[in-house]
């Protein structure tokens, strides 16, 4: 099942929607998902969050209305210069702390650059994760941005 996500086309990357793969997870409520992959754009969001859909049509596409649960997960998006082999040393201590990433090329009026949407695990220690994200922005090998962080036993207020 794909959700789609609301985004603004006005922001950065000029997207009006983004989809994630989700995965229904009872059988007596049709309309709850959990997230199955890590977001590009969309925020508030991650892999393992159990969300609420509405049904559009299709049995295959359904549109996000709210998360129910947090699965304990955090995602951050890094966007850097595909050529840039500095971003492998970085890289490989987020990798080390159990993060893991899909990728795309994205262009932009800045010309091509590599998309990374970085999934952090309940296991990682969050706050290391975010050092390694900091230093990396300032050595300039990409630029970040939170799409949402889970803080364990931090409360969140609302959680759509």
């Amino acid at each position: 099942m794909k959700i789609r996500f609301e985004l603004d086309p006005s922001d950065w990357h000029g997207h009006g929607s983004e989809t994630l793969w989700a995965e229904q997870i009872s059988q007596t409520n049709s309309n709850v998902f959990v997230i199955r992959n890590s977001p590009f754009f969309a925020r508030r969001i991650n892999n393992g969050d159990v969300v609420k859909v509405e049904r559009t049509g299709g049995a295959l596409a359904s549109d996000f209305l709210e998360v129910v649960e947090r699965g304990g997960h955090s995602t951050y998006m890094l966007l850097m210069v595909p050529a840039d082999t500095r971003a492998s040393s970085y890289w490989n201590l987020l990798e080390g702390m159990g993060c893991s990433y899909e990728s795309m090329l994205i262009n932009l009026s800045i010309g091509a650059r590599l998309l990374y949407s970085v999934d952090v695990p309940p296991c990682a220690d969050i706050y290391d994760v975010y050092d390694v994200l900091e230093r990396g922005e300032a050595a300039e090998v990409w630029k970040f941005q939170e799409g949402y962080a889970h803080i364990p036993g931090a409360k969140t207020g609302s959680t759509s």
